[in-house]
Parts: C-alpha cells; sequence; structure tokens
C-alpha cells in the first residue's frame, strides 16, 4: 500500500469511527411538548427527562444524534417532518430511529422516505387507516422495526400478513419477531386487490 492509500485509509477510518461516535448520542427527545406542526416542535426545547441527558449540541445550534423522539404531541400530519429534520440535527441523513407514536397523524408523510438510513420508525397509537399509505415504507430498505398498532389499520382483517409481505425487510413489527414461517406465508386473501396501484 503506498503512502497516498495508506493515508486515505487513515482518513477514511477516522470519518467513519466519528461517524459512530456520533450515533452513540442520547435521542433528541422533543415529545410531549403538546406540538400541533411540526413547526411548532423546531421551536421546542428538548428534554432530558427519559434519557437523562441531552445530544451534544453543535454551534450551528442542531443536535448530533441519531435518534428524533417525536411522540405524545397534538399532531395530525407530517407536513414539515423534513425541514424539522434537517433544522434539528447535525446530519440528518443519518436519521435511524423515529418515534411518532401517540399523535393524531392520518397518513405517513412522504417525507419519511428521504431517510433512507431509517431503521426503526413507530408509529403506534396514531389515526393511519389506509393500507396503501405503508406501501410508501418499501422505499427504506434498512427498516427493520416498525410499530402501527393502536392505528385504525390495524382493525383490517389479515392485517399483520399485510404489513410483513408489503415490508419483508422487517424483523419486527408491534414489538413482535417477524418469523420467517410470515414471510414464506401466501399473501392473505386480496391482498394484490388492496394494494393495486400503490407499488
Amino acid at each position: 500500500m503506498d503512502a497516498t492509500s495508506s493515508y486515505e485509509k487513515i482518513i477514511s477510518d477516522y470519518r467513519r469511527n466519528e461517524r459512530q461516535e456520533m450515533m452513540i448520542a442520547a435521542p433528541l427527545d422533543l415529545s410531549y411538548k403538546k406540538a400541533t406542526t411540526m413547526n411548532e416542535l423546531a421551536t421546542k426545547r428538548p428534554q432530558a427527562v427519559r434519557t437523562g441527558k441531552i445530544p451534544l449540541r453543535t454551534s450551528a445550534d442542531r443536535f448530533v444524534t441519531c435518534s428524533l423522539w417525536l411522540s405524545n404531541n397534538l399532531l395530525t400530519s407530517m407536513d414539515g417532518f423534513d425541514h424539522l429534520v434537517h433544522k434539528v440535527l447535525d446530519d440528518p441523513v443519518y436519521l435511524s430511529w423515529l418515534d411518532l407514536s401517540f399523535n393524531e397523524i392520518e397518513k405517513i408523510g412522504d417525507d419519511i422516505t428521504n431517510f433512507l438510513n431509517l431503521k426503526i420508525i413507530y408509529l403506534h397509537g396514531n389515526n393511519i387507516s389506509d393500507i396503501n399509505d405503508v406501501v410508501k415504507l418499501k422505499k427504506l430498505r434498512n427498516l427493520k422495526c416498525l410499530t402501527l398498532h393502536g392505528n385504525p389499520i390495524e382493525n383490517l382483517s389479515f392485517y399483520r400478513g399485510y404489513i410483513v409481505h408489503i415490508l419483508p425487510q422487517l424483523s419486527a413489527l408491534d414489538f413482535s419477531a417477524v418469523l420467517s414461517a410470515e414471510r414464506k406465508k401466501a399473501p392473505p386473501a386480496g391482498f394484490y386487490k388492496i394494494i393495486q396501484g400503490s407499488t
């Protein structure tokens, strides 16, 4: 290995380790703020009650973390989500854990698919009622854990079977492991008819 390649490897390893350190950080917790919009959340101060600490804040007033908790607010829409993430996170591309549980969200916003490193998304306790809304999450190839229980969508016959077939990359749904036998099962009756035009 020549000197230039060796130097590039050192820099590459350094940056990778730096990213790893950035990801080992407390979530940015903007839960329980009574916010009705994403724009309103952008003005709120984070809390440390549940995590014990607040992530490191940069000189640009952004936070070094890959986890964003927005649960237990009064959000009815995800409008402005992309703007919020870019305003509060130092490196938005690394967002990997999003908690939007216990709001009043009716639709999964298109903005969510801009964050391809998302691995965990909590949407339980909302008002999502359209199975086709979940199809957009197929773009999130790294998504491993999803919650949707406590939404009207849960009342759909074969709800779990639908989600597992729409998102075969999941390892857990509603805090319950997705078994390989579930993935191998034939899609529930009417599956293709229900999601037609959405893929």
